[in-house]
C-alpha cells in the first residue's frame, strides 16, 4: 500500500515540475516580446522628439528662399502682378491651414474601413490621420508662416506701387500703406478663420480629398 501510495505523489511531482517550466518558459517569451515593443515604443518617441528640429531647420531655408525669390520676382514689379500674387499666397496659406486642422480633428476610423477594402487613397489617408501631429505642423506653421512672410513681403510690394502712382504727401503715404496691409492681413485672418470652421465639420472628407489626390503620384502598397 505504501508504494502504491508514492507513485501519485511522484507523478503530481513531476507534472508540477513540467507546468512551472511550461510557465516560465511562456513568462520569458514574454517579456522578451514586451523587450520587443518597448524598444520600438523608444524609437517612435526618439524620432518623434526630432521632429521639432527637422521643423526648425526645413521653415529656415524654405522661408530664405521662398522670401528671396519673391524679393526677386516682385522687384519694380506691375501693381497688377503684386496683387495677383498675393491673393495666390493667401489663398494657399488658408488651404495648408484648413489641412492642417482638418488632420486633427478627422477620425481614423472610416479610413481603416476604407483601407481594408483596397479603396485607393485610403492608406495614406490612415497615415495623415495617425501622424497628425505631424501633418498639422507642416501645412499650418511651417507653410502657414511661410506664407504669412511671403505675403508680407507682397503687401509691401503693393504699398509702395501704390505710393508711387499716386505721388501724395508723405502722410498719406503712410496711410496708404497701413490701409493696404490692414486690408491683406484681415483677409487673411477672416479666410483662415472660416477655413478652420469648414475643416472641423468636414475633417474626414477634405483629408481623404487630400490622400486620393497625392496617391495618384504614390504607389500604395
Amino acid at each position: 500500500m505504501k508504494n502504491s501510495d508514492s507513485v501519485p505523489r511522484s507523478d503530481d511531482s513531476r507534472g508540477d515540475t513540467e507546468t512551472e517550466q511550461t510557465l516560465s518558459t511562456q513568462n520569458g517569451s514574454n517579456s522578451a516580446a514586451d523587450k520587443k515593443h518597448d524598444n520600438k515604443a523608444d524609437k517612435k518617441r526618439k524620432k518623434h522628439n526630432l521632429w521639432p528640429l527637422k521643423a526648425c531647420i526645413i521653415t529656415f531655408f524654405l522661408a530664405a528662399a521662398v522670401n528671396a525669390a519673391s524679393e526677386v520676382v516682385l522687384e519694380d514689379s506691375q501693381l497688377w502682378w503684386a496683387s495677383i500674387l498675393t491673393v495666390v499666397i493667401l489663398l494657399l496659406g488658408v488651404i495648408f491651414d484648413v489641412i492642417g486642422t482638418a488632420a486633427t480633428s478627422c477620425d481614423v476610423g472610416p479610413f481603416l474601413s476604407m483601407a481594408s477594402r483596397k479603396v485607393k487613397g485610403a492608406k495614406l489617408a490612415v497615415k495623415f490621420a495617425q501622424k497628425s501631429d505631424v501633418v498639422s505642423s507642416v501645412c499650418n506653421d511651417i507653410v502657414g508662416d511661410v506664407c504669412g512672410i511671403v505675403s508680407g513681403v507682397c503687401a509691401a510690394a503693393i504699398a509702395a506701387q501704390a505710393v508711387r502712382m499716386t505721388q501724395l504727401q508723405p502722410v498719406w503715404n503712410f496711410v496708404i500703406s497701413v490701409v493696404i496691409y490692414a486690408v491683406i492681413s484681415t483677409l487673411t485672418i477672416t479666410l483662415k478663420a472660416v477655413g478652420k470652421r469648414i475643416a472641423v465639420n468636414k475633417a474626414n472628407n477634405i483629408i481623404f480629398g487630400v490622400a486620393k489626390i497625392l496617391s495618384i503620384f504614390r504607389k500604395e502598397g
